[in-house]
Formats: C-alpha cells, structure tokens, sequence
C-alpha cells in the first residue's frame, strides 16, 4: 500500500461540527490557549505519541508517524524542558499538534480503519509546513 500524504486545508471544526474552518485558523485558536505547563505535560506523554505511532491506523500514514517520531525528540528536548510564556510559535503550534494526536476523540476517530488518523497527520503536516524550523528536524 502505498503511504498517505495529506494536503487537504479545510476541515470540520471539531469545537463546532456545523462551521468548517482552515487548519490555519484551527491551530491560530488553538495555539492562543497554549502554554509552557500545557507543554511540560506532555513531556510526560510521550509513551502515549509512541503507542500512537505503532498502531495499524498511524502506518498507512507515512508523514504522521515521521511527525510523531520528531513530536517525540522535541518534547524531550532542553529547549521543551527550559520553556516559558510566551511561547515560541513552534513550540506552541508542536505542542497542539501533539495534543491532537493524543485525543483520540478528535474530528475522525482514531479507531475507524485506514481514515481514523487522517487528521491528526493532516494537522501535523500543516504544522510542519508552517514552522521551518520543525521542518529540519524531520529530514
């Protein structure tokens, strides 16, 4: 099976399942609720980002589990772990990414087969467009 890449850029919100938003706007309204403890909580979950990447759903998705391994590498970073408010826009919009991934009550749930992780790697792929610094510490 060839892997999945998603360019899609306008999804279903999930706070609101009647209006569709960009992924721009998703992860802006996201991202000015995130802060450096919500951060630092996730340092803690990395083992959840692990079981993620290993199941059947996040394999046919080639970019997201290249996502989730640098997702992975950031939180366990000293820049993650000497972190403030305000955030940098990288860290806060990895941040939310790796939220998302973690819920798995998102827009499409994680458990329906081959499509339940569709967008969550949708959301990280756009982070990753949107910070070329994440960027290099995928390649």
């Amino acid at each position: 099976m060839k892997p999945l890449v998603h360019r899609a850029t306008i999804i279903v919100s999930p706070l609101n399942p009647d209006k569709a938003v960009s992924i721009d706007e998703f992860i802006d309204s996201e991202t000015a609720a995130f802060h450096a403890a919500d951060l630092l909580v996730l340092r803690s979950q990395t083992d959840g980002l692990r079981d993620k990447m290993h199941t059947e759903q996040a394999r046919v998705h080639y970019d997201l589990v290249r996502g989730i391994e640098m997702l992975i590498d950031l939180l366990d970073s000293p820049e993650v772990h000497a972190c403030s408010d305000p955030l940098p826009a990288h860290l806060a919009e990895a941040g939310v990414a790796a939220n998302y991934i973690l819920n798995g009550f998102d827009l499409i749930p994680d458990s329906i087969p081959e499509i339940g992780m569709t967008d969550d790697a949708r959301i990280l792929a756009r982070v990753l467009e949107r910070n070329p610094r994440l960027r290099e510490a995928v390649r």
